[in-house]
């Protein structure tokens, strides 16, 4: 029986926490706050987060990292893509060698433009790293809705072991060796979705939708493979899945905040009041660091910076997509 801790026993967290419950595993949450441990251990649920559902008996959480690292194989981190390092240094100490530590967020580092696994690499060298990345919503996958994924690992001996930690007939995982198509659909799809959003709230039409998802899955796969990323791991669960998915309803906090700043016509007071953790905000200028370091061209990306970051308008937006020099289908 797989040991699988869960640090960070938020939305998705407990959702994957569930679901490695319901494949067999034995599970151990982390939570900072300790009324959520409490509500775990005490009453069988998390009501903070996913206030409808009672958990099992058989998941417990802690407050203490150590205990987490003394009993797991597997520990999934389900923290904020932003928060990742500042975690990787509280648990420097107690990860053993032979931990798999499984990335679960999806974003770029801000601050860097570096991802996650890059992080990780340079925080705790040599670990034994995983990133689980793909389109489901965490609300459905605590409820037993089927969803597929992709676990990535250098090692697919280690990608295989989450997988039978984790997979179950509603919770389908696909694996790979590819650790950057995952990494890379997992972030830019973020920040497509918000401009997926913008043109749905401003009503520019489903056909300039449909073109901005497909150009944007382009892009996608022009950074993967600038960092040596795999393209059939793009055209699977972790890029194009996860796109259709975030790109497409107001279920996605991508898309439901691009949508509002597309009804709106400006992105500065949709940014300053949301209260809701839209990776693709940060994620925006990460993708750009990391694309210039490239040397390569992304578009659309580049525009979402505009519109977030410099008040650029969206029909000046629009339009500076549209006058773009004319490409050959697939460049």
């Amino acid at each position: 029986m797989k040991k699988v801790a869960v640090l960070g026993m938020g939305i998705f967290g407990t959702a994957l926490a569930l679901t490695a419950n319901r494949a067999g595993s034995q599970v151990l949450g982390w939570a900072r706050n300790k009324d959520v441990v409490e509500d775990i251990n005490q009453r069988h649920a998390n009501t903070k987060y996913l206030p409808d559902l009672i958990l099992p008996p058989s998941i417990k959480a802690t407050s203490n990292i150590s205990e987490l690292f003394s009993f797991a194989d597997i520990v999934l981190l389900c923290i904020s893509a932003q928060a990742t390092r500042e975690v990787l240094q509280q648990i420097k100490p107690f990860v053993k060698p032979d931990t798999i530590i499984v990335l679960c967020a999806k974003g770029i580092e801000a601050e860097s433009g570096k991802l996650l696994s890059e992080v990780v690499n340079e925080e705790i060298p040599h670990v034994q790293l995983v990133v689980l990345s793909g389109p489901g919503f965490a609300v459905e996958i605590a409820k037993c809705k089927m969803a597929s994924v992709t676990i990535a690992g250098t090692k697919e001996s280690h990608a295989l072991q989450v997988r039978d930690a984790l997979a179950t007939p509603y919770f389908r995982p696909y694996t790979t060796t590819d650790i950057i198509s995952p990494q890379i659909g997992g972030s830019v799809k973020n920040v497509i979705a918000i401009a997926s959003g913008v043109i749905e709230g401003a009503g520019f039409g489903d056909s300039a939708r449909a073109a901005l998802i497909t150009r944007g899955l382009h892009e996608m796969g022009v950074l993967s493979r600038a960092l040596h990323g795999l393209p059939e791991t793009m055209m699977g669960m972790s890029g194009l899945g996860d796109l259709v998915l975030t790109a497409n309803c107001m279920q996605s906090r991508n898309f439901s905040f691009g949508y509002e700043i597309g009804v709106n016509g400006h992105a500065q007071d949709i940014i300053k009041n949301n209260t809701k953790t839209v990776e693709g905000i940060a994620t925006a200028k990460a993708v750009i660091k990391r694309a210039h370091a490239a040397l390569i061209e992304m578009p659309i990306c580049e525009t979402v910076n505009k519109v977030l970051f410099e008040n650029f308008p969206l029909d000046l937006a629009m339009k500076e997509l549209l006058q773009r020099p004319f490409r050959t289908e697939g460049l």
